[in-house]
């Protein structure tokens, strides 16, 4: 919904009317055209909720001795959760279980019944994100990072559209972009994963990432983010 303020003529207009967003800077008011990310994300949480259903299935197998190992990692978790309010929550041995196998499944690991050793996993050491127009066919999207960084981890890159480099502003949906091994480089291709998630892009449009370290065990590090600017030509 767009808020206009009428006066002779217009005096401000602001949000989304139709296939449109109006906005303004220091330069002025301005407008561009809605774009959306395209439908993949559907197929994607689709694949995530079977995976779920697959470990919360396993679950009801696992031993008395299993099921506490699993109790005694939430009790002392290597990832700190936090509530919508942004107060500390500790989540159960079911949700570890869960979200530490479906995290192994989706990087192409096996499902693992035995709880993982608690420790925590470091940050990645830098970050940065290049991405282009979508109309041209010779662009390279790609995100850097430190070489070596990642051995022996999984890169876990997400992104989403943003009006503003602050957290309050940018959508709740975070899309996956990137969940695999990067080893030995300092930057990545990622020119069709961004296409296949974000979709039609245009000049100025803000993307923000988040870029985790993971662990072979499903453990996650906290992310480095960065904000970037859909850029014109290579």
């Amino acid at each position: 919904m767009a808020r206009v303020l009428f006066a002779s003529p217009i005096s401000d207009i602001r949000g989304k009317l139709g296939n449109f967003v109006f906005s303004a800077n220091v330069s002025g008011s301005y407008v561009k055209r809605l774009t959306s990310p395209p439908n993949n994300q559907s197929q994607v949480q689709t694949e995530i909720r079977n995976k779920i259903a697959l470990v919360n299935q396993a679950w009801k197998s696992l031993s008395y001795s299993q099921i506490e190992a699993w109790n005694a990692f939430a009790a002392d978790p290597p990832e700190i959760d936090h509530n919508p309010f942004g107060e500390e929550v500790l989540l159960s041995g079911l949700s570890w279980h869960s979200r530490i196998n479906v995290r192994r499944l989706v990087v192409g690991l096996e499902y693992e019944a035995d709880a993982p050793a608690s420790i925590a996993v470091p940050a990645p050491l830098s970050f940065g994100l290049e991405i282009f127009e979508s109309k041209y066919a010779s662009r390279e999207d790609i995100f850097s990072y430190t070489e070596h960084d990642f051995d022996g981890f999984y890169a876990i890159l997400k992104c989403t559209f943003t009006l503003s480099p602050t957290p309050q502003s940018f959508s709740r949906s975070r899309y996956n972009v990137w969940t695999n091994e990067v080893v030995g480089a300092s930057e990545t291709d990622i020119t069709t994963e961004i296409e296949n998630v974000l979709g039609n892009l245009q000049t100025n449009q803000k993307i923000f990432g988040w870029l985790f370290k993971q662990s072979p065990e499903g453990i996650r590090s906290l992310p480095l983010t960065t904000t970037t600017l859909v850029l014109p030509e290579p």
